[in-house]
Parts: C-alpha cells; sequence; structure tokens
C-alpha cells in the first residue's frame, strides 16, 4: 500500500508531472525532427544559413519548452487534487462520526470501527470514481484517465501525426500536382481532426460523468488516510481534554490552598486577639 506520507505524495506528484512533461516532450520532438527533415530536404537556403548546433537547437528547444511547460502545470493540478482529497478525506471523516451517532441513537450500539470503515468506503464509491479490482491499472483505464485529464493534448498527439501521414500519403503521388496534394491533405486532414475532435469529446463527457480510474490499494489508502485522520482528530481531542482537566485540577489545587492560607490566617489572627484580650486579665490578677 501506498505511504501515507506528505513526502511520499510529495514523490508522487512530482513522478507523474515528469511522465507528463516527458510525453508532451516526446510528442513535440517529433514533428520538430520532421519539420526539420522537410527544411534540410527542400530548401538549399536553410542548409546553406544554419549549422548543426542551430539546427539542434531548433529540435530540442521546442521539446524542452513543451517538456517544462507541462509538468510545470500538471503539478499545480496534481497538487490541487490531492488538497481536494485531503479536504475530502477530512469532510468524510466529520459526516462519518456524526452518521454513526445518529444511527447509534437509531440502531442501538454498533461495532465502531467497522461500521466507519464501511462508511469511509462508502464515501470514495459515491465520490465519483470507478474502483478497479486489483494494485495496478490496465493500460485501456490508464488511456481513459489520460483522456479525462488531458483533452487536447490527446486530440493534438493524434490530429498531427495523422495529417503527417496525410501529406506523407499524397506526397508518394507523382501524378498529382502539388496544389492538388494540399487541397487532398487540408480536406482529408480536416475530417480527421475532426472525427477525433468529436470522438474524443463524447469519451471525455462520458469519463466526466462516471468519474476516473482507480485502484483497490488507493481506495484503501484513502480509507487508511481517513481513519488515521480520525485518529489523530481522536488524540487532539482526548489530549484537550487531558489538559483542560488537569488545567481544572491545577486551579482547584490552588483555590484549595488560598481557602486554606485564608483559614489560617484567621486562625492565627483570632488565637493573637484572644491573647491580647487576656494579657490585661492576667496582669491584673497577678500578685505585686
Amino acid at each position: 500500500m501506498p505511504s501515507l506520507t506528505p513526502k511520499e505524495r510529495n514523490a508522487e506528484a512530482t513522478n507523474e508531472a515528469m511522465q507528463e512533461g516527458l510525453i508532451a516532450g516526446g510528442l513535440v520532438l517529433g514533428p520538430s525532427v520532421g519539420a526539420l527533415f522537410i527544411a534540410m530536404k527542400n530548401s538549399a537556403k536553410f542548409v546553406k544559413s544554419t549549422n548543426w548546433q542551430s539546427r539542434t537547437a531548433m529540435v530540442i528547444m521546442p521539446a524542452l519548452f513543451s517538456f517544462a511547460w507541462t509538468a510545470e502545470r500538471h503539478l499545480d493540478h496534481k497538487m490541487a487534487e490531492i488538497a481536494q482529497e485531503s479536504q475530502h478525506n477530512r469532510d468524510t471523516v466529520q459526516w462519518a462520526d456524526e452518521y454513526h451517532r445518529q444511527s447509534q441513537q437509531q440502531q442501538g450500539a454498533l461495532d465502531t470501527e467497522i461500521h466507519l470503515m464501511d462508511l469511509y468506503r462508502r464515501s470514495i464509491d459515491q465520490s465519483g470514481v470507478n474502483v478497479v479490482p486489483g494494485d495496478q491499472l490496465g493500460v485501456h483505464h490508464r488511456f481513459a484517465n489520460y483522456v479525462l485529464a488531458n483533452p487536447i493534448k490527446v486530440v493534438a498527439g493524434l490530429a498531427v501525426p495523422s495529417v503527417a501521414l496525410i501529406f506523407y500519403g499524397n506526397s508518394t503521388k507523382g501524378h498529382l500536382q502539388a496544389s492538388t496534394k494540399m487541397l487532398h491533405t487540408r480536406v482529408f486532414g480536416q475530417f480527421t481532426t475532426l472525427s477525433l475532435m468529436l470522438g474524443i469529446g463524447f469519451f471525455h463527457s462520458y469519463m466526466a460523468s462516471h468519474g476516473k480510474y482507480i485502484t483497490e490499494v488507493d481506495a484503501n489508502r484513502r480509507v487508511a488516510e481517513m481513519a488515521a485522520i480520525r485518529q489523530a482528530l481522536s488524540d487532539r481531542l482526548d489530549y484537550e481534554a487531558e489538559k483542560r482537566d488537569q488545567q481544572q485540577q491545577e486551579i482547584a489545587t490552588a483555590h484549595d490552598q488560598v481557602v486554606h492560607d485564608r483559614q489560617a490566617k484567621k486562625k492565627a489572627a483570632k488565637v493573637q486577639a484572644l491573647s491580647l484580650d487576656a494579657a490585661p486579665a492576667m496582669a491584673a490578677t497577678s500578685p505585686k
């Protein structure tokens, strides 16, 4: 089971951001290499005015920019998702405790821990996710989650290679003029791009309404995290109650000490007053 510590969650967010950045950089790197190849093959002026350093930069820099920008955006999104998940866990703990108290009043005593765990799991199932048995998601589950999180990126990643293939296929037809090749590429490219947009759009709407896929291990981890939050809250309440009782005990002890000191002072003052009253009488009866 994955760790629940903030350090492990931070590492998880960083790794996912790195993977997303690498994917985005790879998607940009392919067209950059293709554009450089076409420019070197068809433009003698381009070959003459550039060297290998500038050509390498033309290929690498767009991919590096895409990597950095995508990784940063995904990291922000992942941290916000973790924060939302933590807030949901805290809200679920409060809701489960309140629901458990009401159920105990209506149905009698129940096993607290089992009942709360059932409530935590029910809240996860109803939070807009699809729980998949096992500890790993299948390839189709990961692809579905990726489409849900990055619909535009998926459309671009599929449309650009498709248009490039269409252009390459038309360029091999020597009987067509250049304008006809461009026209065929535009028509078939638009049709392919619109088809991809419609298909990905409908699939994204389906995933948005049904929720992303998570593994059984992830669901159990969230249940364990909710239990840990409840335990930490219970420990804090117990500690505050213990400190409050200790303060009240100290106040009561101090109050008793003050009362005891006042009574002792009153008793001492009374004894002193009696001794002063008895002094003249003793002086009068004493023999001269």
